[in-house]
């Protein structure tokens, strides 16, 4: 089972403006009483119950189009997967339709925009990340996704067994160009690191993971990071120093990944809080609620966003300008537009997706009884790099 990738929400999310629905369907495909799936009929009963409630003829209209192909799909769906989501507006000539490694509840949503709340909480939640283990002469390649780990690619360098040192022709450059066996000077200069830097990048581009690990000693991952293209190499959550086994099988590396994985996001989850902290009792640089955050967002001013455990924020955005807001709104204070109703914490993620400039933080509450991290701050908040430069003018009343 394939994770999210990149490739799969952008196409769901860069979509022109568009008065026509979209029909997303989330099914839940675990198996209950043994081996059954009720997903089907659960979606089948959610669409009936739609149709009855829906006023608009046009929406009740499409609700029936769309939804025989969605539940073809679900029937047949892979007996491995534990998810199904499907997505249909074929006036827009889209039919998606993404096999789940994970459980969603059954929901049916119809508005003019796909409905991907789900899967941008599981990607920026549970991300899926590519793993080096690289030591001088030897890489291994695996993909974490979904709680599990398996090895994709690898590659080795043979080490010449007989090294002459001794004759009078073996001058020091012949001696650094073939002792392949020992650390050498610069190790960015080594072709097999260069190589390896090679590999893991044209599997970054084509897998599309959140995050890049960089196992192995330090000198040596070091290199490698510093060879990396340049998407490969900003997509760097950690490096961590392990040993390299002969051999070495997904099973050496899965515990020492978890804990590691587990490790960092404990420090970057003290570190956030331990920043914002800091920002709110200067009352700098940081952007508080659903409508500083997309206002950061839009004017290029926001580089980390922080949700705490409610995502509920409902938002709008407007129709002539494209102008996102983080609450309902009728009119646009901008171009005096018409506003139409939008999920607010979904416009975040998707904006901070498509713009790639600001990372996503999701810091649930680590029991069911603490405090939402972000309470304070109506459940998200954006550290700045700049304070806002320009506002929407006040009318003359107001002044």
């Amino acid at each position: 089972m394939m994770p999210i990738t990149r490739n799969d929400l952008e196409i769901l999310i860069d979509f022109p403006d568009q008065t026509d629905y979209v029909v997303s369907a989330f099914a839940d495909l675990t198996v209950r009483d043994g081996f059954r799936r009720f997903a089907e009929t659960e979606l089948a009963n959610i669409v009936r119950q739609a149709g009855a409630a829906l006023s608009e003829a046009e929406a009740s209209r499409a609700l029936d189009e769309h939804m025989g192909p969605i539940l073809q799909a679900v029937e047949h769906a892979e007996p491995s997967s534990k998810g199904l989501a499907a997505f249909s507006a074929p006036g827009r000539g889209l039919f998606h339709v993404m096999q789940l490694a994970f459980p969603v509840g059954n929901k049916l949503v119809l508005d003019e925009e796909p409905y991907v709340l789900p899967l941008l909480e599981r990607w920026y939640g549970a991300p899926s990340y590519l793993i080096a283990l690289v030591d001088s002469h030897e890489l291994h390649l695996f993909e974490a996704h979904s709680g599990r780990t398996e090895r994709i690619a690898g590659l080795n360098k043979e080490v010449p067994t007989e090294i002459q040192r001794d004759k009078p022709w073996f001058t020091y450059k012949k001696r650094f160009n073939h002792t392949w066996h020992e650390r050498q000077q610069r190790l960015t200069n080594d072709e097999f690191l260069r190589a390896v830097a090679d590999v893991i990048s044209e599997h970054f581009r084509s897998t599309s993971p959140t995050g890049l690990i960089l196992l192995g000693q330090p000198p040596t991952t070091a290199a490698v990071r510093r060879l990396l293209h340049k998407e490969a190499a900003a997509a760097v959550v950690l490096e961590h120093s392990q040993a390299m086994r002969s051999q070495p099988k997904t099973a050496d590396v899965e515990d020492d990944v978890v804990r590691a994985i587990e490790a960092w996001k404990r420090a970057e989850r003290d570190r956030l809080l331990g920043e914002l902290e800091q920002r709110w009792a200067r009352g700098h640089l940081v952007a508080n609620g659903p409508t500083e955050v997309l206002d950061a967002l839009q004017q290029g001013r926001a580089y980390e966003i922080v949700f705490g455990s409610s995502r509920a924020m409902p938002g709008s955005r407007c129709r002539s300008c494209g102008y996102r807001f983080g609450a309902p709104t009728v009119q646009c204070v901008y171009c005096g537009g018409r506003a139409s109703m939008v999920d607010a914490a979904q416009e975040i993620m998707k904006m901070a997706l498509s713009q790639r400039i600001a990372s996503v933080h999701l810091l649930d509450r680590p029991d069911g009884r603490a405090p939402d991290p972000l309470e304070r701050a109506h459940g998200v908040a954006a550290l700045l790099r700049a304070e806002a430069n320009w506002a929407p003018a006040t009318s003359p009343e107001g002044r």
